[in-house]
């Protein structure tokens, strides 16, 4: 009769336990994480509130300094109401920004800045006139999809345009050089045939000069200066000609013809043609050539580079004709790119995908740890240590969330129940008789924890899988986060045992950065009973007692190495 009493003792207990934790948590958040003491009031117009909701976060680089306190509609627009502590300034040019962290899920945070410190503070001005005029949204994955859309037919049509230009005009180059090359044989022809009228020239320019001076014997050494330059000036031009032939007909077959045959008259360099050696304004010229033989070195190591400079130009051209025909054609990934408007959708939609999950990882946090609890009941029963060792990871993509990986080594074991089936004959019978035999094995093995979890102001919940069983757990933070109430309910069933489930409270209290202590009662809805070893039981609620301690850091290197395992395994899929 005792056990029953004691149980129903226990069952009352957790019900007591459990109703103060729920009417806390109810009290946080009815009132919320601020108060009117700790906290000041000021609100914000927004035109979407869409992800908002109350208690939603306000933070400044990532660290909380507000929350949702309100939520209600004026007009066309939302009015929020928000909390901010009374340490936090913010002045009249603040800004609020609202933005998604995660992809998945719908939940927006505000992203806040100050202000400058010109401005008055909002807190020193009276409620009504609180307001952050600043208030912006971070923009939807809609409208950059629009955006890039509008991007993508503006390419397209600049890509077109520019193939028609080039598959239009693929021989005006040529043509220009065409030209060129006839307007300068055609200026050679006119100077050669009109020398003798330069001569003229020349000579009534001389009169003409004399006559001057007669005139105005100050000006005679200005009008001489003139025509030596004049001189000079028809000596660059010879060169010049001279270059640009050398550049259209390198063999000199307009100026001489082959070997042995006559030139025809009027053409440039046919016996006879003026122009030749012996004509008049050309004194030792050689045959067939206005030049002099140093000249005509001089103007062919210049005309050297400019052939090559044509030569590679034209090599360039070329190149560009074909590559800009096959980004047309759509041949080249280039090409593919520009003309394959889902193609460039995708490329889109990828480097978008690898933005976020860079930025995902540059923002997740990976925080080791590890615990040991002395076991109290295990210790005195057993006669041997009774150390239980937790050694996991949190990953944190963000400060409300985590997921928990935990290896844990039990001294008391694992129980594991099998059942076989026994068939035996008797002598000289035809009759089988069939037993079931079950069998429970206790094995010193790792067990594995996965937890998701969620944190709603002071309260987190978790689920998933504790000690290799499902189960679910929560945890109130209290004293700024340096004291936190756990409790995990798992195990609903146990191999060959008729009992409650396997709850566990705890206690975990941060007296240092890093470190801290814990102590509570593990499965403390099965009690131990009085008498089952010798002396008695020194503990009377639940099956063991414990106390212990922990650490944590943040390892910047294991976030680098899941980065890493990530990129290898998806570069590894085919």
């Amino acid at each position: 009769m005792k056990p029953v009493v004691n149980r129903a003792l226990a069952v009352g207990i957790l019900a007591a336990v459990t109703g103060i934790a729920f009417l806390i948590a109810l009290t946080f958040f009815r009132k919320g994480g601020f108060s009117d003491r700790d906290s000041y009031v000021v609100h914000a117009y927004f035109r979407d509130a869409t992800g908002l909701t109350w208690k939603s976060r306000v933070q400044i680089a990532g660290i909380q300094i507000g929350e949702v306190d309100g939520i209600r509609l004026e007009g066309a627009r939302a009015r929020l109401e928000i909390r901010v502590k009374n340490e936090i300034e913010l002045h009249t040019d603040a800004c609020l920004t609202k933005t998604y962290p995660s992809a998945l899920l719908p939940d927006a945070t505000l992203e806040a800045t100050p202000g400058t410190e010109a401005t008055p503070l909002l807190r020193n001005l009276p409620e009504e006139k609180r307001e952050i005029v600043c208030a912006r949204a971070a923009a939807t994955t809609q409208e950059l999809m629009d955006a890039m859309a509008k991007i993508a037919i503006d390419v397209q049509a600049v890509t077109g345009d520019l193939a028609k230009t080039v598959s239009g005009n693929q021989g005006s180059l040529r043509e220009i050089i065409e030209n060129l090359a006839r307007i300068t044989r055609e200026v050679d022809q006119v100077v050669s045939e009109n020398g003798q009228t330069l001569s003229q020239i020349l000579q009534n320019t001389r009169d003409f000069t004399g006559d001057i001076s007669e005139i105005s014997g100050r000006d005679k050494e200005r009008i001489h200066n003139i025509a030596r330059n004049v001189e000079d000036l028809t000596a660059r031009l010879n060169v010049v000609l001279a270059s640009v032939q050398d550049i259209i007909d390198p063999q000199g077959t307009g100026r001489g013809g082959a070997p042995g045959a006559r030139g025809e008259p009027g053409v440039p360099g046919a016996p006879g043609a003026p122009g030749v050696a012996g004509a008049p304004g050309v004194a030792g010229a050689p045959s067939g050539s206005l030049l002099t033989p140093e000249q005509r070195a001089i103007a062919q190591a210049q005309v050297g580079g400019v052939k090559q400079a044509v030569d590679r130009l034209n090599g360039s051209l070329g190149k560009l004709d074909s590559m800009l025909e096959k980004v047309n054609e759509g041949k080249s990934p280039a090409g593919k790119l520009l003309v394959d408007e889902r193609l460039g959708r995708k490329v889109g939609d990828a480097v978008e995908g690898l933005s976020d999950y860079v930025d995902r990882l540059v923002k997740l946090q990976v925080q080791l740890q590890l615990r040991s609890e002395w076991l109290l009941n295990q210790t005195v029963s057993e006669g041997r240590p009774g150390a239980k060792i937790y050694f996991g990871a949190r990953l944190m993509p963000r400060p409300d969330k985590y997921y928990l990986i935990e290896l844990v080594s039990d001294p008391r074991g694992v129980n594991t129940v099998t059942t076989e089936t026994i068939t035996t004959r008797p002598p000289g019978s035809n009759v089988e008789s069939t037993t079931l035999v079950t069998r429970t094995l206790n094995e010193e093995k790792l067990s594995l924890s996965l937890e998701l979890a969620k944190r709603y102001g002071p309260v987190t919940f978790r689920a998933g899988i504790i000690e290799g069983s499902g189960g679910v757990g929560s945890d109130l933070h209290l004293l700024q986060d340096a004291l936190q109430l756990s409790v995990n309910m798992y195990q609903f069933s146990r191999p060959g045992r008729s009992v409650y489930p396997r709850a566990k409270i705890w206690a975990n209290y941060h007296f240092f950065q890093h470190f801290y202590v814990t102590t509570g009662v593990d499965d403390f809805l099965n009690q131990w009973e009085t008498g089952k070893y010798p002396g008695g039981r020194s503990f009377n609620v639940g099956t063991d007692v414990f106390f212990g301690g922990g650490l944590y850091f943040t390892d910047d290197d294991v976030k680098t190495l899941l980065g890493s395992g990530v990129s290898g395994a998806a570069s590894a899929v085919p």
